[in-house]
């Protein structure tokens, strides 16, 4: 039985062309631990757990795995050493079922040969114990992927890593898509870990939530080690700190005075099994924040009104007119704006430059029968500069930013379309302290130019943080409204598990 850690990495350094990631980076991980590991987005954390899990191939350095000095130079290198990634960016096959993700590159058969045929029911068996059991979630284990929630999608990266026995698992943003029950769910989940005997890297910008589970905390600022100190030694801010080398000024801007007209009506908008008689209306200026638990209804509903989700009865108006939205084009033309959850898979377009994604919702302002290259250039400039988008111009290609960066460059484009409602999903999900406080600078600017504005997210403290009104929903219907300024997180999180006590489940609210 040997007395070394866990894992040790010595020395890791790692350049991309010019730019150095990592500079010398040393970590330890020992049985039992729970290592968090923070810093701004491009700070080098994606980078070195990519390294460890054999993504990245290091240009300096040694990783030990209980003594031994091991070789990673691809993810089945990572695998066979022990160590198991759940990536922020879901890496799942979407045309698979939750079963066969979970088994990937370790399908049960119903032989010994690896010719022999897949144990399909076992794997079933072997994924419902895994999630309805340990992690207390009833994903459906008969549809591929692609069709499911966000946060059930989530949970399925979740059990793949548990499934695998792996003595170092890592944890990147493992909660940004899970809802408050689920959160507690994995926390349980990770002290049982922790109890076996696991190492564990918990990767995440949410600072507080983070201090209550892990034993120590590792800060990283522009690829080196800043500090490497027990938890009981830190609190939030001293680990702010230590992310940006210095402190950072009030997270939420002041809330602007939302207008007396009505910018968006919505009128009993029912999508049967779905959601049922949802009717809102958002005035000019105002932020309106709807919460609940996964399922729901709350992101179908910002869907139908962008004319991606068919829906049975009901209306929408903008600006006092009933609005005739069939698709995303009919919404742009109608000034509704869009930002989805999912940069990877609903945002970005990869293959294409900053510049291209910045200006892709907004062409029919860049020349009005061929596109004109300078007026292109100049807009995206611009606004590259006014959001403060850190990139090195138009031209660089959107996936070599940071997380934070590509969601300002998303939220650009929709800004630039100059909409009279604007519509976000989960609109920090994955980025850091200081861009959070930078997008929530944004919105509120978007809200003083006259703009509605709503906001789904899974962050109650952001909602009350940022909106005006948070609408709480409840099996497909707006069960309350609170005023974000004096209510609770708890309020919310009660309020999404049931209904208020003594009041029937209404259709609506009113502005």
């Amino acid at each position: 039985m040997t007395n070394a850690p866990l894992l040790q990495m010595k020395g890791i350094a790692k350049r991309f062309g010019n730019m150095k990631a990592l500079s010398g980076i040393d970590l330890e991980l020992n049985p039992g631990d729970v290592l968090g590991l923070v810093g701004e987005n491009g700070a080098g954390k994606s980078t070195l757990m990519k390294i460890l899990s054999g993504a990245y191939a290091r240009d300096e350095g040694t990783i030990s795995v209980c003594g031994r000095v091991v070789d990673l130079d691809n993810p089945r290198d990572g695998s066979k050493a022990g160590i198991a990634i759940i990536y922020q960016e879901l890496s799942l096959f979407p045309d698979f079922d939750a079963a066969e993700n979970i088994f990937a590159g370790r399908e049960l058969r119903r032989g010994n040969s690896g010719a022999s045929p897949l144990d399909h029911p076992a794997m079933r068996a072997a994924a419902s114990r895994i999630l309805k059991g340990e992690l207390g979630v009833d994903v459906p284990l008969d549809r591929p992927v692609r069709e499911l929630s966000l946060s059930h999608r989530q949970m399925i990266e979740i059990a793949k890593a548990i499934s695998s026995n792996a003595d170092i698992i890592i944890m990147d943003e493992p909660t940004e898509a899970l809802e408050e029950v689920e959160r507690k769910q994995l926390f349980a989940i990770i002290k049982k870990l922790q109890q076996a005997g696991k190492g564990i890297i918990y990767v995440s910008h949410r600072i507080q939530e983070l201090l209550g589970i892990v034993s120590r905390v590792m800060v990283l600022r522009d690829g080196n080690t800043v500090a490497d100190l027990p938890v009981s030694e830190l609190d939030v801010d001293k680990v702010v700190s230590a992310m940006i080398g210095g402190s950072l000024a009030k997270q939420f801007p002041p809330r602007v005075p939302a207008r007396s007209e009505p910018s968006l009506d919505v009128r009993g908008l029912t999508k049967k099994g779905v959601f049922e008689d949802v009717t809102f209306s958002v005035a000019k200026g105002e932020i309106l924040g709807i919460t609940g638990l996964e399922g729901s209804g709350k992101s179908a509903v910002l869907r139908a009104i962008f004319g991606q989700r068919a829906f049975d009865t009901g209306s929408i108006h903008i600006e006092g007119k009933q609005a005739r939205i069939s698709d995303a084009t009919d919404a742009i033309r109608q000034n509704v704006a869009f930002l989805p959850a999912e940069r990877k898979t609903e945002g970005i377009f990869p293959e294409h430059s900053v510049g291209w994604n910045l200006s892709i919702a907004n062409l029919g302002t860049l020349g009005k029968i061929t596109l004109k290259p300078s007026r292109e250039r100049d807009i995206t400039k611009g606004y590259i500069s006014k959001l403060g988008v850190k990139c090195d111009g138009p031209l660089a290609d959107i996936t070599s930013l940071s997380g934070g960066n590509q969601q300002k460059v998303m939220l650009a484009r929709w800004l630039l379309t100059q909409p009279k409602v604007l519509m976000l999903e989960e609109p920090t999900r994955g980025v850091d302290v200081r861009a959070k406080a930078e997008v929530y600078a944004l919105i509120q600017a978007a809200a003083k130019e006259g703009c509605a504005v709503v906001v789904v997210s899974a962050d109650n403290a952001e909602l009350l943080g940022l909106c005006h009104r948070v609408a709480v929903m409840f099996e497909g219907r707006i069960t309350t409204v609170v005023d974000a300024a004096t209510s609770k997180e708890e309020t919310l999180a009660l309020h999404s598990v049931r209904p208020p006590q003594g009041q029937p489940i209404q259709g609506g609210i009113h502005g």
